[in-house]
C-alpha cells in the first residue's frame, strides 16, 4: 500500500495554503516514496500543489530543490514555483518543500517524435543560458544525478575484492569515511557493485582525460523524460530540481542524450543536440567526455530501465544494457580510445 505523507507534513501544507484548508486528495508520484500531488480546498477554490519531504529524497536534495526553484524564478527560467520551504523540518516534521503543480504529463511514451526530442534539447539549453558559479544550495556538479556515483562505487568494490580478506574491513571503513555514509551502506556497495571490462576501461580513460574546464552555468542535474512536464503547447518544463547546481552544460546534455538512447535508440541523440544548439549561444560541450560520464553513472545491468523498440514495445534488460554499452563505446571512440566494436 502506498505510503502517504505523515500528518505534520499535511498539516504544514494546509497551513501554507491558508487557514481552514482541507486536503481533498493525495496522489503518490514515485512508487510510494513521494513526492506527492495534493488537491487542497481553501475558500471555495481548489489548489493543486506538489509536496516533497525528506526520506527517499535526501535532506540535501530538499535544500537544493528549494534553492534551484528560487533561482529559476529570479532568472525567469521555466520551472515550478516554490510556495514554501521548511528546510529544518520544524513544522513539517522533516525537511520539506511545497511547489506549484504544473499541468500536463510526465508519462514516458513508447515512441517520441523528432519535434519532441528537439524540444527537450532546447529546454535544457534555456536553463544553461543562465551563468552560475557554485553557491550554497547549488554546488558544483560534475556528473548527473548527484546522489549516485556508480563509477566510484565500482572502484571501491574492485579494491575490496582485490585485498586480502582480513583487510576488507579497512576498505569498508575508508569508504564510509570518504563519503560520510554509514558502514552498512559502504558494505552494501563493496559487496554488490560489480563491473565489466568495458566499464573499468571507460572509467580509467575518462579519469585520464580529465574534466573539461570552462565557465559554469545553471544545471538541472537529472534530465530524463520523467523529469519533464509536457503541456498542450508541446514545450516541456523541467521538474524535480533536487540535483540542480552549477557546472558544464555537458552534464545535462550528456545525460539527456544517454536517456534518450536507452529509451528510444541511437537515432535520437542528433535531434537532442540539434534542439540544444538552435536554442543555445554556448559552445558545444566536450560531448565524448560527458556522454561517457553519463554512461558510467549507471548500474552494470539496467534492471527496470525503460527501453522501447521502434513500435513502442518494451525491451528487456539485456537490450537496454546493450544500448548503454554501444553509447559508451561510441563516446570512447570519439575520445580517441580506438575500441573494437565487438
Amino acid at each position: 500500500m502506498p505510503r502517504m505523507p505523515e500528518r505534520p507534513a499535511l498539516d504544514w501544507v494546509a497551513g501554507v495554503v491558508g487557514a481552514g484548508s482541507r486536503i481533498l486528495a493525495v496522489t503518490d508520484l514515485h512508487d510510494g516514496l513521494g513526492p506527492w500531488w495534493l488537491r487542497v480546498e481553501h475558500g471555495g477554490t481548489t489548489h493543486e500543489v506538489v509536496l516533497r519531504v525528506a526520506g527517499w529524497i535526501l535532506p540535501r536534495g530538499i535544500v537544493t530543490g528549494a534553492a534551484a526553484l528560487r533561482f529559476a524564478e529570479e532568472q525567469g527560467v521555466s520551472a515550478p514555483r516554490l510556495l514554501a520551504a521548511d528546510l529544518g523540518g520544524r513544522k513539517a516534521g522533516k525537511p520539506a518543500t511545497l511547489e506549484t503543480a504544473l499541468p500536463g504529463s510526465s508519462a514516458l511514451p513508447g515512441r517520441v517524435s523528432v519535434a519532441q526530442l528537439r524540444a527537450a534539447g532546447a529546454a535544457i539549453a534555456r536553463v544553461h543560458a543562465v551563468p552560475l558559479t557554485p553557491r550554497p544550495g547549488l554546488p558544483l556538479r560534475v556528473r548527473p544525478t548527484s546522489a549516485d556515483d556508480r563509477a566510484l562505487e565500482r572502484r571501491w568494490a574492485t579494491l575490496y575484492r582485490a585485498v586480502p580478506e582480513d583487510r576488507r574491513p579497512d576498505v569498508v571503513d575508508a569508504l564510509s569515511e570518504l563519503t560520510g555514509e554509514s558502514q552498512g551502506w559502504a558494505l552494501r556497495v563493496v559487496e554488490g557493485a560489480a563491473s565489466t571490462p568495458l566499464l573499468q576501461l571507460a572509467d580509467d580513460l575518462v579519469r585520464e582525460h580529465g574534466r573539461p574546464q570552462g565557465p559554469t552555468v545553471f544545471l538541472h542535474g537529472d534530465v530524463w523524460w520523467g523529469n519533464t512536464r509536457w503541456g498542450s503547447d508541446a514545450v516541456p518544463t523541467l521538474i524535480d530540481w533536487k540535483d540542480a547546481g552549477a557546472g558544464d552544460p555537458g552534464v545535462d546534455l550528456g545525460e539527456l542524450r544517454l536517456q534518450m538512447v536507452l529509451c528510444y535508440g541511437p537515432d535520437t541523440i542528433d535531434h537532442v543536440l540539434e534542439g540544444w544548439r538552435e536554442e543555445s549561444r554556448l559552445e558545444t560541450p566536450d560531448l565524448p567526455y560527458w556522454d561517457a560520464v553519463a554512461a558510467l553513472n549507471t548500474p552494470v545491468r539496467l534492471e527496470g530501465w525503460p527501453a522501447f523498440d521502434a513500435e513502442g514495445n518494451r525491451l528487456d534488460v539485456g537490450s537496454a544494457t546493450a544500448r548503454r554499452d554501444a553509447f559508451l563505446r561510441a563516446a570512447l571512440d570519439r575520445l580517441g580510445a580506438g575500441l573494437p566494436q565487438g
